[in-house]
C-alpha cells in the first residue's frame, strides 16, 4: 500500500521539526527524532500540518506549487481529505511524473525499508538530488556521495542496488496491477453500458411492435363490430343513389359514402369486409338494386 501511495505522488514532502525547526526529508525524520530530544511533532512544509508519531508516513503528497502560489486564481481542490491525514484530493487531471522524480520516490521507499546494515547509506542517498537510474552510472556516483571506495565498497554498492532494483521492480508490479485492474473495469463498465443501450432498443422495439399488434387487432375488431347491419346500409345504399343522378353510382363510390354515413375508420381489412357486406346488399336486393359491371343502379 505505502509503495502504491508513493507512486503516485505529485512531489516530494519535506518537514520542519517543531522542536528545533530544523527542516527534514521525509527519510531524515526518523533519524532526527532519535537524537532531537525537543522533536515531539513535525509539520509539512507546505500545508502547516502537524503530525505526530509516524503519522507523517501517510503524509505522501500535499500541495503543488500551483496551488501554493496562485492561491485564490487556482482552480484545483483544496480540501483536505475527511480521514484528516493531509493527502489532498486528487486533481482532475492527473500531471505524470517525470523518470527521475520516480525514481527519487524509489529511494525513498527503499530507505525506509532497507536493512540496519544499509540504513545509514540509504538516508545519506535520500537527500541527494538526480541520483543515476543506471547501475553503471549509479556506482560511480556513490564512490563520491557515499565515500563507498575499495572492495567492500563495491560490496556495498551491489547491495544497495539490489534493494533499489528490487523496489522499483515492485512499484512497476503494482503500477501494472492497477493499470490491469482499471482497464478491466473500464471494459466492463462498457459492455454494462451497451449491454443496458441493446437491452433498452430491444425493450423499445417489443413495446412497439406490442403497440402495432395491439392497434392493428384494436382496428381489425373495431372494424368487424362496427360495421352496420345489412338493413341498415341497404337504407343507406337506396338513399344515396336516389339522390345521384339517374340514380346509378359506382360501387367505389357508393362504398365510400356508406363509409362516410356510418363513419367507419376501416383498415385494408375493414375495407375489404365492408365491400362484401355491399356486394351481399345488392345480391340481397335484385328487384331494386341492380349491378352492371361496376354501376350500382337502383331500379325503382
Amino acid at each position: 500500500i505505502l509503495l502504491y501511495e508513493i507512486n503516485n505522488n505529485l512531489s516530494m514532502v519535506f518537514f520542519v521539526c517543531d522542536g528545533c525547526g530544523e527542516t527534514l526529508k521525509k527519510a531524515r525524520v526518523d533519524a532526527h527524532a532519535a537524537k532531537c530530544r525537543e522533536c515531539y511533532s513535525v509539520s509539512c512544509v507546505d500545508c502547516s500540518q502537524s503530525f505526530f508519531g509516524d503519522d507523517y508516513r501517510n503524509h505522501t503528497s500535499c500541495i503543488t506549487e500551483a496551488e501554493r502560489y496562485e492561491k485564490t486564481i487556482f482552480r484545483g481542490s483544496r480540501k483536505l481529505d475527511e480521514s484528516g491525514t493531509g493527502i489532498r484530493q486528487q486533481q482532475q487531471k492527473k500531471v505524470k511524473r517525470t523518470p527521475q522524480e520516480a525514481w527519487n520516490n524509489t529511494i525513498q521507499v527503499a530507505a525506509e525499508t532497507a536493512p540496519s546494515s544499509l540504513k545509514s547509506y540509504m538516508d545519506q542517498l535520500a537527500m541527494c538530488e538526480n541520483v543515476p537510474r543506471k547501475e553503471k552510472q549509479f556506482r560511480n556516483f556513490t564512490v563520491n556521495s557515499l565515500k563507498l571506495r575499495g572492495p567492500s565498497g563495491e560490496k556495498v554498492k551491489g547491495e544497495i542496488w539490489a534493494l533499489l532494483a528490487k523496489a522499483r521492480d515492485d512499484e512497476k508490479k503494482i503500477r501494472e496491477e492497477q493499470e490491469k485492474k482499471d482497464k478491466e473495469a473500464k471494459l466492463a463498465a462498457q459492455k454494462q453500458n451497451e449491454a443496458a443501450q441493446a437491452s433498452k432498443k430491444s425493450n423499445s422495439k417489443t413495446v412497439s411492435d406490442s403497440d402495432d399488434e395491439s392497434n392493428s387487432s384494436s382496428g381489425s375488431e373495431t372494424s368487424a363490430q362496427a360495421l352496420p347491419s345489412e338493413k341498415a346500409v341497404t337504407k343507406v345504399i337506396k338513399k344515396a343513389l336516389k339522390k345521384s343522378s339517374n340514380k346509378q353510382m359506382k360501387f367505389k363510390a357508393l362504398r365510400k359514402q356508406v363509409q362516410h354515413s356510418f363513419s367507419l375508420k376501416a383498415d385494408k381489412e375493414g375495407k375489404k369486409k365492408l365491400k362484401c357486406l355491399l356486394q351481399q346488399c345488392v345480391d340481397s336486393n335484385p328487384e331494386k338494386l341492380v349491378m352492371n359491371g361496376k354501376i350500382v343502379t337502383l331500379t325503382k
